[in-house]
């Protein structure tokens, strides 16, 4: 019975056991992950195209202020994707500032494939929202 959980453990990808127990492979750099980062309305509207490789495990999503090109898990993701289809991301918790947002594809070879770092720069015309419509409110 040991020998089989041992055998079965081996088989499971490392990405299973958490990010903080993974030895993630270095990022690669891919250009063609359309990934796109831009001030819509008083948040950060992000963007890319579905990945379509049996390989997939997960979208993740970072951002920072002080580093030129953050990356998972070294830097902690604002938001994580694990349908090949969730290709879109809202960020609204936004400060003034210059941002550098990047996506990172996770496989379950542990490979990480990312986008070039996006420049978001906020500042405090790009933190105000326009006025409520219909269409943000709900009937009861």
């Amino acid at each position: 019975m040991k020998a089989a959980l041992v055998v079965l453990a081996a088989l499971l990808p490392l990405a299973a056991l958490g990010a903080d127990t993974v030895a993630y492979r270095a990022p690669v750099e891919v250009d063609v992950t359309g990934f796109k980062a831009k001030i819509d309305d008083g948040r950060v509207v992000c963007t890319w195209r579905r990945y379509k490789r049996d390989d997939f495990l997960a979208y993740k999503l970072v951002k920072s202020s002080t580093k030129e090109t953050p990356v998972y898990p070294e830097d902690p993701a604002i938001f994580s994707g694990t349908g090949p289809g969730d290709l879109r991301f809202e960020d609204g918790k936004l400060a003034e500032g210059t941002w550098r947002y990047r996506l990172i594809i996770i496989t379950r070879f542990n490979d990480r494939w990312v986008s070039a770092p996006v420049t978001v720069v906020v500042d405090g015309d790009a933190l105000k929202r326009a006025a409520p419509t219909a269409a943000d409110f709900e009937d009861q």
